[in-house]
């Protein structure tokens, strides 16, 4: 899911929540859509390096509480991608916090002729907090992609993934931003003789630069790990252009 438009929806919990402390406020019901160049997630191309159609919808109560869907295309064989989050976004002592849950399913897959409908589907649970233009946030997985395509068992493994980031405003309509993560755990110690098919073999790193104006946005994109079996997915900048217009119902 992309990290902008989960960012929208806490800004929008943490402020309506803030609001309703000294008066009554109509909570948002809000929408989502636009295209990017590459949908580039957590550092990794999920698209095979094709532009995207992506959209969604958001409820944000007075309280704090929101829930929403967002919807991806990817490309032919893997069909598109669906997530569903909900979670609860508060302030404490002028730090906003917010934690919450999403699921992330691809209800249509092929691969090599096989069919792999949700077979990559996985839940997270996710704690974030931030602190003026300054970021961070902390999701877990017991079942990362769904399963293991290395354990002889085909036993499921977990996975976390650890983001920091900075929103550095420019202008009124301007900000740049600066992201790094890691994505780590059971899923991604595998020995690199058995890496056929994904990246593993140690923690994941990913860092990105972005610069966006109003509903343009233009990222500069790379990730750093010991090994990647998947051509180009490793150690190569990606840039990646996107427009997003968000509509208030």
């Amino acid at each position: 899911m992309s990290s902008m438009l989960k960012k929208s929806v806490l800004g929008s919990a943490v402020a309506l929540a803030l609001l309703a402390g000294g008066q009554a406020v109509a909570s948002e019901l809000t929408a989502n859509a636009g295209i990017v160049s590459n949908y580039v997630y957590r550092g990794e191309t999920q698209n095979g390096d094709l532009s995207a159609i992506q959209g969604g919808i958001d409820y944000s109560h007075d309280s704090g509480f929101y829930v929403g869907t967002w919807t991806s295309s990817l490309n032919a064989a893997s069909g598109y991608e669906m997530d569903i989050y909900g979670g609860y976004g508060f302030e404490v002592a002028g730090i906003g916090l917010d934690v919450g849950y999403i699921s992330y399913m691809y209800p249509m897959g092929d691969t090599n002729g096989a069919a792999t409908e949700n077979k990559y589907d996985f839940q997270e649970i996710y704690v974030g907090a931030s602190y003026g233009m300054f970021s961070a946030k902390y999701s877990y997985s017991d079942n990362y992609l769904g399963h293991s395509e290395y354990a002889p068992d085909g036993a499921k493994k977990s996975a976390y993934y650890l983001e920091l980031g900075m929103d550095y405003p420019l202008s009124d309509d301007m900000t740049l931003g600066l992201h790094v993560g890691q994505k780590a755990g059971a899923f991604f110690d595998v020995d690199a003789a058995q890496c056929t098919t994904t990246i593993c073999d140690g923690a994941v790193t990913d860092y990105s630069v972005a610069l966006s104006k109003g509903e343009f946005s233009f990222k500069l994109s790379n990730m750093d790990n010991k090994k990647s079996s998947v051509a180009a997915q490793s150690d190569n900048f990606r840039v990646i252009v996107g427009y997003t217009h968000d509509i208030k119902l």
